[in-house]
């Protein structure tokens, strides 16, 4: 693993600012419809959403692309969802992935702090492991995809309205 200097940290960001626009703009896709999870275990899976995390399962259906194959979708609020698939039958994708480039680190999604209290309640309560860092909850699904809980308050400024 490379280090970087402070400056040549600092040098690095400045760089990328290049690609930030300055006039307001609108990109050709209309945001994100579901992100799409290989699943261990979907019983599993729609028990933590909709217990623990407050999300339902908003539906079951056979993968379009392989028949032995289930996906169900959860509701993670904001018309985004998550949707979890299962290939049984595929013994490499029965097996949690490492950790590295091409996966993703983590799902972040707003929360209200009275909900990421009642949240935080049913992790304990279920004794479910979980971590935190700066006023976020980072929680573990039983898929080893790890959900941040975000405090809306703490939301970044986004540049979405330009």
């Amino acid at each position: 693993m490379t280090t970087q200097s402070g400056s040549e940290l600092e040098a690095r960001r400045e760089a990328l600012k290049r690609w930030v626009p300055e006039r307001p703009y609108k990109p050709l896709t209309q945001g994100i419809n579901h992100t799409a999870v290989f699943a261990l275990d979907l019983e599993a899976t729609a028990r933590f959403y909709t217990e623990v995390l407050g999300m339902p399962v908003m539906g079951v259906a056979p993968n379009r692309d392989e028949p032995g194959s289930t996906h169900i979708t959860i509701d993670i609020g904001n018309g985004s969802a998550i949707s979890f698939f299962d290939f049984p039958h595929v013994e490499r994708l029965t097996k949690v992935a490492p950790e590295g480039g091409g996966n993703a680190m983590h799902i972040a999604t707003p929360i209200s702090r009275k909900n990421l209290a009642i949240v935080r309640e049913r992790l304990d309560a279920a004794g479910a492991e979980y971590g935190e860092a700066g006023g976020s909850l980072y929680v573990p699904d039983p898929n080893g995809l790890t959900i941040e809980l975000l405090p809306e308050d703490l939301v970044p400024e986004q540049r979405l309205d330009l």
